[in-house]
């Protein structure tokens, strides 16, 4: 019982920290930790661009509902 708790614990905190929000610092760093461990070439105008878009109340801060990735268009090739 006592182990069934604990765990239920630790999931809802780790669903919390999940759910954080992003700073453009945050969101900035992050990305270039990623662009360093894959090798390839930070590009912060890129960087900063793509914050903007995603930012869409543009308050500095990307909330959970704004991290979520967007449905891609459909293009013509596209298969169903």
């Amino acid at each position: 019982m006592k182990k069934s708790f604990l765990f239920i614990m630790i999931a809802m905190v780790g669903i919390t920290v999940c759910a954080a929000d992003i700073t453009k610092e945050q969101f900035v760093a992050a990305k270039k930790a990623a662009s360093e461990k894959a090798g390839r070439k930070f590009n912060e105008k890129v960087c900063l661009s793509n914050f903007a878009k995603k930012d869409l109340d543009q308050n500095g801060v990307l909330s959970d509902e704004e991290q979520k990735p967007k449905p891609r268009a459909r293009r013509k090739n596209d298969v169903k």
